[in-house]
């Protein structure tokens, strides 16, 4: 039977090819932004998940939802800033910041709807109020936008030394 370490361990390692096929993707112009920020969405859940693991959560547990990026990560991130001091702003700045990323980032799971007000996501089409279908490849996600913001870097940064540090 596997320990909750190798539980950890494997979703850290996961999440550093997920991240690494994010951070590939980002020079690609013919690449759709919805697919580039599927791997960012995948690498912070698997990250979460390997944090919740450490802590002693059931892994079985963790496979029924995608709903742990907004709560967990800025946790994870937080502690990863101890470690790795990064930039000029302050802490808090930077952790006001990483509970937006990691809000919108959340929400690029099709899972996650946030009771039917954010139907958009990365994967799937949806419908919209009028009643007219959604691609993602046509989606201009908030996202995107937001990882142009000054703490976007330090974000990122944080997150790759936190799967390192998981793995």
């Amino acid at each position: 039977m596997s320990t909750l370490d190798e539980w950890a361990k494997g979703y850290a390692r996961q999440a550093g090819a997920d991240f690494e096929n994010y951070l590939h993707f980002q020079g690609e112009s013919k690449v759709p932004q919805c697919h580039k920020l599927q791997f960012l969405q995948m690498a912070c859940e698997k990250l979460a998940k390997a944090h919740l693991c450490l802590a002693g959560t059931d892994p079985k547990v963790l496979q029924t939802s995608h709903a742990y990026i907004a709560r967990t990560l800025p946790v994870v991130l937080r502690q990863q800033l101890i470690i790795t001091p990064v930039g000029t702003h302050s802490a808090a700045w930077i952790m006001k910041h990483i509970q937006l990323l990691a809000a919108e980032i959340e929400m690029l799971a099709p899972a996650v709807k946030r009771g039917g007000t954010r139907p958009d996501n990365c994967e799937y089409p949806w419908e919209d109020p009028k009643g007219e279908i959604v691609v993602p490849i046509d989606w201009t996600f908030k996202l995107s936008s937001l990882l142009l913001i000054n703490s976007a870097p330090t974000f990122l940064k944080l997150v790759l030394e936190a799967i390192k540090r998981f793995t």
